[in-house]
């Protein structure tokens, strides 16, 4: 392992002035379950290390005029242990509920999952369900965007060399909608996720579609909307028929995303049982609303 000057900052203005005098040459850790073991491999050379675990204003999360804000320091554990994201964000819950162990759950940040832009990340693929912002601060101010518009590949963000990500937000859900998300993996715990799918449907007072935002990971360079599906959903009945009639338009669209890659075969259609799982997780909550089917 290289050599390093280590900064342990205790507040948001300390961490963004080293992040500005060392631009760069500093690598940031969080939670440190990715950076510890490029460290240890010697695949990252950092000049310098911005330690921010201590900067307790980032860790929260919290609803305010219906908006979700969550601080890029809570741990998956903190969002897996949250009430409210337990009843009312089922989809982002679930992503933090699958993510490896409890140890990386207690030490992993969701904002370093976000920033990290794995392929197969769990937690962005239920952000963008979710059509979350990103907002990203540095000395100079403070700038937000989309986190579809965030990201650019596999371990590529558009997150300037002196900037930290401080806050994921989100409109809170409401009753007439319901979210899932769905893992598949080679085994059933600490497992990387081989199709994520994440899903948010909104139902008028007629059990029609009124909204659908549907997100596949781990199969293009980051998690992605499928409008094919969305519109397919939006206008029709909530219903087991409907969702029934979309899974081959899974099968389609991620052959249409893959259709060099070696596992092709395997995710066009195992997709579809994960897309099945999924919508099984949204008629269940619908139901549990205490809204006709």
């Amino acid at each position: 392992m290289k050599e390093f000057s280590f900064f342990s900052p205790g507040t948001l203005d300390e961490a963004l002035t080293l992040m500005n005098q060392y631009k760069g040459k500093a690598s940031v850790i969080a939670g440190g379950t990715d950076i510890v073991l490029e460290l240890n491999d010697r695949s990252h050379h950092p000049d310098y290390i911005v330690d921010i675990s201590k900067i307790k204003e980032l860790r929260y999360v919290k609803v305010v005029d219906g908006i979700v804000r969550i601080g890029a320091l809570s741990t998956f554990t903190d969002l897996e242990n949250d009430p409210y994201l337990r009843d009312h964000v089922k989809s982002l819950y679930s992503a933090c509920y699958y993510v490896g162990s409890p140890q990386i759950r207690n030490l992993g940040t969701i904002g370093g999952n976000v920033v990290n832009a794995s392929v197969a990340g769990d937690t962005p693929t239920a952000f963008i369900s979710l059509d979350a912002t990103v907002v990203l601060r540095s000395a100079a101010g403070k700038r937000e965007m989309k986190l579809t518009d965030f990201y650019g590949g596999p371990g590529k963000t558009e997150l300037e060399k002196d900037e930290l990500l401080t806050e994921i937000y989100f409109e809170a859900p409401t009753e007439q909608m319901a979210t899932a998300y769905t893992k598949l993996g080679k085994r059933k715990a600490l497992v990387i996720v081989v199709i994520g799918l994440a899903v948010l449907l909104e139902k008028d007072c007629n059990n029609i579609c009124s909204k659908a935002q549907v997100v596949i990971g781990a199969v293009a360079r980051y998690p992605q909307r499928l409008p094919l599906i969305e519109h397919y959903l939006v206008g029709k009945p909530v219903t087991k028929e409907t969702f029934d009639g979309c899974r081959d338009l899974f099968s389609q669209t991620v052959y249409e995303m893959i259709p060099t890659r070696a596992s092709v075969g395997y995710k066009k259609e195992s997709v579809k049982g994960v897309a099945s799982k999924t919508f099984d997780s949204i008629l269940s909550d619908f139901s549990l609303c205490g809204v006709e089917e």
